[in-house]
């Protein structure tokens, strides 16, 4: 796949499509997926997980590892600042929630069935070139279910106890985080256990997740950063 045809649609063959479920008004968003992941397969980690799971949070702890991309672009700060794991001062960008207590990530996102922003996926792709032109490994963050598209392509499903992790301004009545799934190419990883204030409990689940993807450990540095995010966070009952 030529750097060009990333940035355009492109017809998979029909057989492909055949057990794949697409609403037609959303098939043109749908092809270029199945294209895109189908060339990113060795190339990428997507991270699926449910709204208010921590799946920035994780996407950072990622890119704070080689071989993962990282870029000032991805990182969204206002600063001029490319260490994943460094707070800064001002926050990260961030047009809709507390300026304060998240840390978003940009140009990462999987399209979700209704979007189909051009301007949203340019941005992103230039970055995956950079990635691919460095021999990195490129994170996606999804909501969506993609294994309907790609089977092959290496997963990390954010799961976890909801009810032990509901943030201020982002928790939902009946939000239910993802449940642990036995599926190829994916990893449930428990978010609870990560971010969890047992020393102990979060080491056990950073160090299998680094296991898992061949890391060579950044214990320090992440955990630090894990109790700087918990730190801004409140957790409320609804």
């Amino acid at each position: 796949m030529s750097d060009k045809q990333v940035f355009k649609y492109i017809q998979p063959n029909t057989d492909d499509l055949d057990n794949i479920s697409i609403d037609r008004n959303n098939f043109e968003a749908a092809k270029y997926q199945y294209r895109i992941f189908k060339w990113l397969e060795g190339k990428s980690i997507i991270v699926r997980f449910e709204r208010g799971s921590a799946g920035n949070l994780v996407h950072r702890i990622l890119g704070s590892h080689e071989p993962i991309y990282w870029s000032h672009a991805i990182n969204n700060a206002y600063e001029s600042e490319t260490n994943p794991l460094k707070w800064p001062k001002k926050g990260y960008i961030e047009r809709f929630l507390a300026q304060n207590s998240t840390c978003h990530t940009a140009h990462s996102f999987v399209e979700e069935g209704h979007q189909n922003r051009t301007a949203d996926r340019i941005q992103r792709n230039v970055q995956i070139l950079k990635a691919m032109k460095q021999n990195k490994i490129f994170v996606l963050l999804t909501h969506v279910d993609i294994r309907t598209l790609n089977k092959n392509i290496d997963i990390i499903r954010i799961v976890g106890d909801e009810r032990r992790l509901r943030r201020k301004g982002i928790a939902r009545p009946g939000r239910r985080f993802l449940e642990p799934i036995v599926e190829d190419n994916t990893y449930n990883l428990n978010i609870n256990n990560l971010v969890d204030e047992n020393y102990d409990i979060f080491e056990k689940e950073y160090l299998a997740l680094c296991s898992q993807y061949k890391f060579t450990p950044n214990t320090k540095p992440v955990r630090d950063f894990i109790l700087v995010w918990r730190s801004k966070q409140t957790l409320v009952n609804i």
